[in-house]
């Protein structure tokens, strides 16, 4: 799911106040086992300071989610609720200075990541030194060591087998990624399920 992620939410608190803000990163896994989550905001970003600072960070990747209605379930009564996926890290972020490599290499990675689905992939290295050195200058990147990793799902497991059913019939019949999507892990856990 970390992997398969685009922009994640990277909570943190600076003077009691909470701070979130969208952002790519990429993730490492080291021979240890240790993740590691690479990413990057812009400089000018007032979270940028709290990071700076070295503090405790969430990032919270989210997955597919979908709501689902009441009238799809076998039994009654019951009431509309949101079927979802999502990861949670924890740990501490570390700046990297815009001028160590590694700063270049997660903006490398990030990108690699994202045009490699396309036919024709775009590469940093295309651009000009002169153009790319300001924009590194201008990046706020950092290293968090994942010291905690927690998943949650709700796919209607706590509902009867016959409600489960019902909820992936009618996700299917919705035309949006993440109903289908959930529908789609709902069904493989239907597969592995006890009778």
């Amino acid at each position: 799911m970390i992997e398969r992620s685009g922009l994640a939410t990277l909570i943190s608190a600076s003077d009691d106040l909470p701070t979130a803000t969208l952002a790519p990163f990429a993730v490492s896994r080291e021979e240890s086992g240790a993740r590691r989550v690479w990413g990057h905001l812009a400089r000018a970003n007032p979270q940028s300071l709290a990071l700076a600072r070295q503090c405790r960070v969430l990032v919270l990747f989210r997955g597919p989610d979908a709501y689902v209605s009441p009238s799809w379930y076998a039994e009654a009564p019951n009431v509309p609720t949101w079927n979802f996926v999502v990861v949670y890290a924890a740990g501490i972020a570390r700046p990297v200075a815009w001028d160590d490599p590694r700063t270049r290499w997660i903006l490398e990675r990030t990108v690699a990541k994202h045009e490699s689905r396309l036919s024709q992939p775009w590469l940093l290295d295309d651009v000009p030194e002169s153009y790319l050195e300001p924009l590194l200058r201008a990046v706020f990147a950092f290293e968090l060591e994942v010291s905690e990793l927690r998943g949650q799902f709700k796919l209607s497991q706590n509902h009867p087998r016959a409600n489960r059913r019902g909820v992936i019939q009618g996700l299917h019949e919705l035309a949006d990624d993440g109903s289908r999507e959930i529908a789609r892990l709902m069904t493989s856990l239907e597969l592995h399920a006890q009778p």
